[in-house]
């Protein structure tokens, strides 16, 4: 069934190019359910595409009720808003959890509640990027539902919530509840800006992916902080340095460190408010320019971004970085960094 749906979708793994929808459009498919992500004009024009070829390849389909292109939808309890680049729980969630919290704050639930309860906790802090371990004890009660499965407790059977789990629990759900930035994957990058700090400074390489111009930024640090701070604070300078030209486009940053690469991805770090403000600020600025990202993890060995973070911008000349815009290129394209200048 999920290769006759790919099939139907235009899928390019799974059709070849005259019927393939256009390499600019993003495919998601579910047995059930295709989605399409990418200029308002090809999605449209992507949404002919499984009458004609489920027509032509003889599949018998259910027409859709709607067809139409959305900047916000709601998709297996997301909310998905791309005009900010946000993501949070959907309504029907929210509104599930908020009488949950009902009866939490009564000090009263039945196991089946809070066995669905559990689920839809967890479900909803890796939407909202909630470190779950910061309610270890709240995850040692939901234990409970291993009780319901050995039979040992009915569903129906009343359970008395402590006055630590009335406290707990609440605040969890309020969390999970708020919105967070979700940086969107680009698949064509106009621009690729390397980022890598050192105990001396913080350096950026940024290059135009089509013209090959390269931008140089660095600086040296005021005061030495740990060095995942470093990084966290040299990829926001980094990224700030990034022209208003580029507005719309879309950006591939890479970097050597990878809880920098993970805190760009996932939108937010509980561990470190350091790491975690510095990126989310980096974020913001790319929010407002209305950018695509993409993070990358490469050696460091091979970062040009090292150079400028341990010399004096002053001090560097173009023969310092003659053959890095070509090598930089081929990375952003294969993935494969060439040797090092």
């Amino acid at each position: 069934m999920y290769t006759l749906a790919s099939t139907t979708a235009g899928h390019p793994d799974y059709v070849d190019g005259k019927h393939a929808v256009s390499s600019e459009v993003l495919v998601h498919v579910w047995v059930d359910n295709i989605r399409y992500a990418g200029p308002r004009n090809l999605v449209l024009k992507a949404t002919s595409y499984p009458d004609a070829l489920a027509a032509e390849a003889r599949i018998t389909s259910k027409a859709a009720d709607t067809r139409n292109a959305a900047c916000r939808y709601e998709f297996l309890g997301v909310d998905w808003k791309h005009s900010d680049g946000t993501v949070g729980v959907s309504a029907k969630m929210q509104s599930r959890l908020q009488r949950a919290e009902e009866s939490v704050r009564a000090g009263k639930m039945s196991a089946a509640e809070i066995k669905s309860l559990a689920g839809r906790l967890l479900h909803a802090s890796a939407i909202a990027g909630v470190y779950v371990g910061e309610y270890y004890f709240a995850l040692k009660f939901f234990r409970l539902t291993n009780a319901l499965n050995r039979g040992e407790k009915c569903l129906d059977e009343n359970v008395v919530l402590s006055h630590g789990l009335q406290r707990a629990l609440p605040s969890w759900m309020q969390r999970v509840q708020r919105r967070r930035i979700v940086p969107v994957a680009a698949q064509s990058p106009k621009l690729a800006v390397f980022v890598d700090a050192s105990l001396d400074g913080w350096g950026g390489v940024l290059v135009d992916v089509d013209t090959n111009d390269m931008v140089v930024v660095g600086s040296c640090w005021n005061r030495v902080e740990k060095r995942l701070q470093l990084e966290a604070m040299a990829f926001e300078r980094s990224v700030k340095a990034i022209s208003p030209a580029y507005a719309g486009s879309t950006v591939t940053v890479i970097v050597d460190n990878t809880s920098v690469q993970g805190v760009a991805r996932k939108g937010a770090c509980l561990r470190s408010h350091i790491l975690n403000d510095a990126v989310v600020r980096a974020l913001l600025c790319l929010q407002q320019l209305k950018v695509a990202l993409s993070v990358r993890w490469d050696w460091s060995a091979g970062n040009p971004a090292d150079l400028p973070s341990r010399v004096p911008l002053a001090s560097l000349t173009e023969q310092n970085f003659s053959d890095m815009s070509l090598a930089v290129r081929s990375f952003v394209l294969t993935g494969v960094m060439g040797p090092a200048v």
